[in-house]
């Protein structure tokens, strides 16, 4: 991934300087994961991303198709906002926006993977079938527990799985992209089993790293595929 930050138009300190600070605060704020909610505490964890969503943004003019890009940066500042809103200390009220932001960012994040994608192979096949199953299982210990939030976490776990798919195939893109999709939803059903059924000795920092780590994987394949397109 080397060229990502090596194009030489004058702009890669810039990129690498973005790409280092989303790293770092990342970092800082597994620290504080498990403290409870304040406004210093939201706007580190919001800052880790929409940082991050102004890297694409880079590219533009680079040679690089915008509309990947651009999408790109649309589903990493979502994730962002909906940073914010799962940071908020009021989760009664902000809970389900947060789940939205996500939502929409899993739909954004779908229509920039679909032009990397392709018919899948027999590997991301058992990938996704794997992939599938453990969802499956977990919604069914979860659907007893949500109550009214029933529709919109059913919704939300079939977008994310649309997701998966798509990146799994996104054969353009190698397995980095479809590892980082399934470790994302892997973090999102640690936060599911958080909230709705028995949270366990370190899963706020458990969510929060595979999270992070998602979100770069995702980020930084998409860029090499689209500068390999060119």
């Amino acid at each position: 991934m080397s060229q990502i930050f090596s194009i030489g138009d004058g702009v890669d300190g810039i990129r690498i300087a973005l790409a280092g600070a989303s790293a770092l605060a990342s970092l800082v704020y597994l620290r504080f994961a498990g403290q409870p909610s304040s406004p210093p505490r939201a706007w580190l964890k919001t800052f880790c991303f929409a940082s991050l969503a102004f890297l694409p943004l880079t590219y533009l003019g680079a040679g690089v198709a915008p509309t990947g890009l651009l999408c790109l940066a649309g589903a990493l500042a979502l994730s962002a906002l909906g940073d914010w809103f799962l940071a908020a200390t009021d989760q009664q009220r902000f809970f389900v926006p947060g789940l939205a932001s996500f939502l929409l960012a899993h739909v954004v994040f779908v229509i920039t993977f679909l032009p990397l994608a392709s018919a899948p192979g027999e590997p991301q096949l058992v990938a996704i079938g794997l992939a599938l199953g453990a969802s499956g299982m977990l919604m069914s210990r979860l659907l007893p527990k949500l109550g009214k939030l029933t529709v919109p976490v059913i919704a939300y776990f079939l977008v994310i799985n649309s997701m998966i798919c798509v990146a799994v195939s996104a054969s353009a893109a190698g397995w980095v992209l479809g590892a980082g999709a399934m470790l994302f939803a892997f973090s999102d059903s640690l936060i599911a089993v958080r909230k709705f059924l028995s949270p366990f000795p370190g899963i706020h920092e458990a969510v929060w790293a595979t999270y992070a780590v998602a979100q770069f994987m995702i980020c930084l394949s998409v860029l090499e595929a689209l500068l390999t397109l060119r």
